[in-house]
C-alpha cells in the first residue's frame, strides 16, 4: 500500500483558515476573518495575553497555540457565556476553543493517514510567552480579525511528520 502524501505548510494554513472561522462562528457567534498566513513562522515566537496550547502526538508531533489578547479573550468568553467572565471562565473558554480548532486539524490529518492524539489543553497568561518546537518542520501561523474587537486571534502550529 502506498504511503500517504505528506501534508505541507500550505495544507496546515488552509486547514486552520477553514476551521478557525467555523469554530468562532459556531461556538461564539462571531466572524473570524483570516489574513494571508505565514508558511515559515519564526521560532522562537513571542506571544502575550491568554494562550491556549494543545500537543499532537503520533504520526504528527507538535503543538497548536491560540493566542488572544486579554481584552479579546474576555470579549469571546463573555459572548459565549452571555455575561461577565472571570479569569477561570476565560481560561476554560480559551482551552475549549483551542481544543475544537486542534480537534478539527487532527481529524483532517487522520483522514490523510497521519493519525495522532491530542493532549489536554493548557492555558498560559503573560506579557512575554516564548514558544517554539524543537525539530518542527511545519511552522505556520495566521492572524484572524474577530468581529467586535480591535485585537486579532493568532493561531500557530509547530509540528513534525513521521517519515
Amino acid at each position: 500500500m502506498p504511503s500517504p502524501e505528506k501534508p505541507g505548510n500550505s495544507l496546515f494554513i488552509e486547514t486552520i483558515n477553514r476551521y478557525v472561522p467555523e469554530v468562532m462562528q459556531t461556538m461564539v457567534g462571531l466572524t473570524a476573518t483570516p489574513e494571508l498566513g505565514i508558511e515559515n513562522y519564526p521560532q522562537p515566537s513571542k506571544l502575550k495575553g491568554v494562550t491556549g496550547a494543545i500537543g499532537l502526538s503520533g504520526k504528527v508531533n507538535g503543538i497548536v497555540y491560540t493566542a488572544y489578547s486579554e481584552s479579546l479573550s474576555k470579549h469571546v468568553a463573555e459572548k459565549i457565556l452571555g455575561g461577565a467572565a472571570g479569569e477561570q471562565d476565560i481560561s476554560d473558554v480559551v482551552a475549549e476553543l483551542t481544543n475544537m480548532i486542534t480537534g478539527n486539524l487532527k481529524s483532517c490529518l487522520c483522514d490523510m493517514g497521519f493519525n495522532c492524539a491530542l493532549s489536554i489543553p493548557s492555558v498560559m497568561r503573560g506579557e512575554e510567552i516564548t514558544v517554539s518546537a524543537k525539530n518542527a518542520t511545519i511552522c505556520v501561523g495566521n492572524d484572524y480579525a474577530i468581529e467586535g474587537s480591535p485585537d486579532k486571534l493568532r493561531v500557530i502550529v509547530f509540528a513534525a511528520l513521521e517519515n
